[in-house]
């Protein structure tokens, strides 16, 4: 069985992410699986794994772009050039462009729906979710029945999953003094964070928690993983705070993730809304006590005081005040770490996400699955 992945780009991040462990682990499923997207950084990663990247001029959020349009085109002669059997969609726009797709040539296509989107008009009445919508947590699921009408019979529930091998706690302290290094951290406490840096993702209230934190324990600092269109507001919030030496940022080049997140002592996921919260999935399968938004999947992860702490949202003084519990309690710490691992191990597992998802391409295949 042959699958057609369409998204946006392939960079770093949490589609990117997922659409990378994806196909890997479909590989050694069956399933062969290609890529097309307008490129990034993880074409190499792509390619060193024998995933086929196939450049589609698809860079636009604007669903009325003439690029979806010309990308469904381009589609159509790559569905048949490589003799794809299924096309799976990851944002609206690949959604889109991926419909037209699927009506010229008969080939089925499903997609996930992997946050939130606005509930325009245009939206409920050009449905473009698919034979299938994969909902990656609970949260989305209602979000697709609520606010666009989506019949739950299409809906799949399928928890985004880690790769618990990649992602584990097996450094050396050699490693992860080198890797601090690297970094440019110092001694003192490390909070850190993961994600594209937007308003969304809330990264700023983290910011101004470190001030207070910092107040407490002077030589704490903050390491903020991953770049985007807030770092240099986030840099400036920062300086104005007068703790831009305490708050390191990795930008988009980073690769050894993993090494990264062993190198903090609390994990912060502090979302505006989150769909699941990849990032606090990956801190947790590292053994991370973790502090998140009380909101969207976020909640549906975290069980307060069992695996992690909840907090309101765009709540910098609760962060803080979080951050502070768990540094002083190192027992509490590491019980909730070990815990965020075994969630991760029982519920969110790579293997898990590849196998129904696997399931769900050789239904429809078959035929099994309902029709739009």
């Amino acid at each position: 069985m042959r699958v057609l992945h369409v998204n946006t780009h392939i960079n770093v991040g949490g589609i990117g992410q997922y659409i990378l462990s994806l196909t890997r682990a479909l590989k050694s499923r069956g399933v062969d699986c290609l890529v097309a997207s307008s490129g990034g950084d993880l074409e190499p990663e792509l390619n060193s794994r024998g995933i086929k990247h196939i450049y589609l001029n698809l860079k636009t959020k604007s669903e009325l772009s003439l690029k979806v349009l010309k990308s469904a085109f381009s589609l159509t002669d790559i569905v048949k050039a490589e003799g794809v059997d299924l096309i799976h969609a990851h944002t609206r726009v690949s959604q889109v462009a991926s419909f037209f797709a699927s009506r010229r040539t008969g080939i089925p296509y499903v997609s996930t729906c992997h946050g939130y989107f606005k509930p325009r008009l245009s939206r409920r009445l050009f449905d473009t979710w698919g034979r299938k919508v994969i909902a990656i947590s609970d949260a989305v699921k209602i979000h697709l029945e609520k606010d666009f009408g989506v019949d739950k019979k299409r809906i799949e529930l399928v928890y985004n999953g880690v790769d618990t091998y990649r992602f584990s706690a097996s450094y050396s302290g050699e490693e992860i003094v080198k890797a601090k290094k690297t970094l440019l951290l110092k001694d003192g406490a490390i909070i850190g964070t993961m994600g594209r840096l937007s308003s969304v993702k809330g990264q700023r209230f983290l910011i101004e928690a470190m001030k207070y934190v910092i107040s407490k324990q002077k030589d704490a600092q903050c390491l903020i993983i991953g770049g985007g269109m807030e770092e240099k507001a986030l840099k400036d919030l920062a300086k104005g705070l007068g703790i831009e030496e305490s708050i390191k940022f990795t930008g988009s080049n980073h690769r050894d993730t993993p090494l990264y997140l062993a190198c903090m002592d609390v994990f912060v996921l502090p979302s505006i809304e989150e769909g699941l919260g990849m990032a606090l999935l990956e801190a947790m399968s590292v053994g991370k006590p973790c502090v998140g938004s009380n909101i969207g999947g976020i909640s549906n992860i975290i069980k307060y005081g069992v695996n992690g702490l909840l907090v309101p949202v765009r709540d910098a003084a609760a962060i803080g005040d979080a951050v502070l519990k768990l540094l002083d309690d190192k027992v509490l710490s590491e019980k909730m770490g070990l815990k965020g691992r075994e969630l991760v191990e029982e519920r969110f597992s790579l293997d898990s996400m590849a196998d129904k998802i696997a399931s769900l391409y050789r239904k429809i295949a078959c035929g099994l699955a309902h029709e739009n």
